[in-house]
């Protein structure tokens, strides 16, 4: 069963969208931009670790330090902490070497409490609730406000934000995937259709769009989504779509008995791994 610590408390350190510093009780923190927000945003992005200074400086001047930098990073910290004690979190920033390290208590850090909630819907979903496994899903995905870490420039922090907004990618489609095997299909449609616009070239969202339709009596619909996805794949990438969306073209043609919900699931559901394998790194 879910933590209620982790879904009735909101995390102190929000890093699934801007940067947020909070305690839960009212008390906040505005992170001042530039050179405080990306040496916290590393800390929280290595929650629990230590972070070298060296890691700290390329996050923040990348190739072109100044040759204060250590100094400077310094001073980042000293204020970072005298803020932090104010709402309550004091000591939440020591000094191990040969850097910093941030802690942060279960429940602290939304990607974190993001984490724990996939990997029981994963738990959730291979014991056969279903049901329980989409919600828990849908709880996890709540927690994002947008791109992460959203505003802040560093191209360290960019290819973190990267990988965790791909995850979240992977997660949204785990759990579309769950409710359409649960007969959501009629409310889902709308919602894909959003989701596959604004991600025209993943495959595995435009597959569930398609059976979504086909389950809601719309073959001709789902068809066309097909259409299209393979005309964006050939004039984009030069490429034909993949066997498992070219295999539910032609089950969606032809009326395919193995597509309809009591039936056993398509492969077209099931492509990519489990969302708990493409979170592991992030759960040391």
């Amino acid at each position: 069963m879910t933590d209620p610590s982790l879904t009735l408390v909101t995390p102190v350190y929000r890093i699934l969208g801007p940067l947020e510093v909070c305690n839960g009780l009212g008390r906040e923190f505005k992170v001042p931009p530039g050179r405080q927000q990306i040496v916290l945003g590393a800390l929280l992005c290595e929650a629990n670790r230590v972070v070298s200074m060296d890691h700290l400086i390329d996050a923040t001047w990348e190739d072109d330090p100044p040759p204060t930098a250590r100094t400077q990073i310094q001073i980042c910290v000293s204020s970072l902490r005298r803020d932090l004690a104010r709402i309550g979190c004091d000591e939440a920033i020591i000094t191990r070497v040969p850097g910093y390290l941030l802690q942060v208590a279960s429940g602290q850090l939304d990607s974190q409490v993001f984490a724990q909630l996939t990997a029981e819907a994963d738990a959730l979903a291979g014991a056969g609730e279903l049901n329980h496994a989409a919600d828990t899903f849908r709880q996890a995905l709540a927690l994002w406000r947008g791109p992460t870490l959203g505003g802040i420039i560093s191209q360290v922090l960019a290819a973190k934000g990267t990988h965790l907004d791909e995850t979240r990618l992977i997660t949204l489609e785990s759990c579309l995937d769950l409710e359409l095997r649960v007969g959501r299909h009629h409310r889902m449609v709308a919602e894909m259709g959003r989701l596959v616009a604004e991600h025209p070239l993943r495959e595995r969202l435009r597959g569930l769009l398609m059976l979504a339709l086909y389950r809601s009596g719309r073959q001709a619909e789902a068809l066309e989504v097909y259409r299209v996805g393979r005309g964006l794949l050939i004039d984009e990438l030069g490429l034909e779509p993949g066997e498992d969306l070219r295999g539910l073209e032609a089950a969606i043609l032809a009326d395919d008995p193995a597509l309809r919900l009591e039936s056993p699931p398509v492969s077209m559901t099931q492509m990519p791994p489990a969302v708990t394998d493409k979170l592991a790194p992030d759960r040391k």
